[in-house]
């Protein structure tokens, strides 16, 4: 009897576990994730750092722009550069983040994945180093698949790129393919009370055995 007055509290305590989509966004998009006309200002992707020298405004995001070696956009992303024209000026290393919200969900549960490339070499990581994928000197011609699953931490992470600009046009594009976590286990209304009163009976089974 006490296992039966136990195992319902257990029931009773949480919510069943639901697997859900994660929001993330490709590049190349505005705020309603609908591609932008080339040489548009896109969203989400944020310029978080630059090399020395470079006179970009952190914090911008980039512009849509292709060059015709690069790999063909699709119709949910596109590719994007520091600026319309597709140059960047300074050599050296651009970094850009996306943020993405696990407020509510189970961070151990999290998986996403997609495929990216850049122009020139890149790398695409979860939180600045957690599951990186790379992209070679002259590889913007095709994508490099990604998969994140572990790393991730309890409310806001970050996805990041880094491109080397050796030479300008410059310019990189990530689409994802899958984002997912399980909904984080919340109490249900009135577990605490069966709760309570499960432990309750536990208690009257206990003196009654006493007798």
């Amino acid at each position: 009897m006490q296992r039966i007055f136990a195992t319902l509290a257990l029931v009773g305590a949480t919510s069943l576990v639901q697997a859900a989509t994660l929001t993330v966004h490709n590049t190349g998009v505005d705020n309603d994730a609908n591609l932008v006309a080339p040489g548009a200002a896109t969203a989400f992707w944020t310029l978080t750092n630059q090399p020395i020298g470079g006179s970009l405004t952190l914090g911008s995001t980039p512009f849509r722009y292709r060059h015709p070696a690069y790999a063909a956009d699709t119709s949910d992303s596109a590719w994007v550069s520091p600026t319309a024209a597709g140059d960047a000026g300074a050599l050296g290393v651009y970094t850009y983040t996306l943020a993405v919200d696990l407020t509510g969900f189970d961070p151990t549960t999290a998986t996403i994945s997609g495929k990216f490339t850049s122009d020139n070499e890149g790398t695409i990581s979860l939180n600045n180093g957690v599951g990186t994928a790379s992209s070679g000197y002259a590889s913007y011609g095709t994508f490099t698949d990604f998969n994140f699953v572990s790393g991730f931490v309890a409310g806001l992470n970050q996805i990041v790129v880094t491109v080397n600009n050796a030479t300008d046009p410059t310019a990189f594009h990530v689409q994802f393919a899958s984002a997912t976590a399980d909904i984080a286990p919340v109490p249900l209304p009135g577990a605490l009370g069966l709760m309570a009163g499960a432990l309750a009976g536990l208690g009257v089974l206990r003196r009654k055995s006493r007798i």
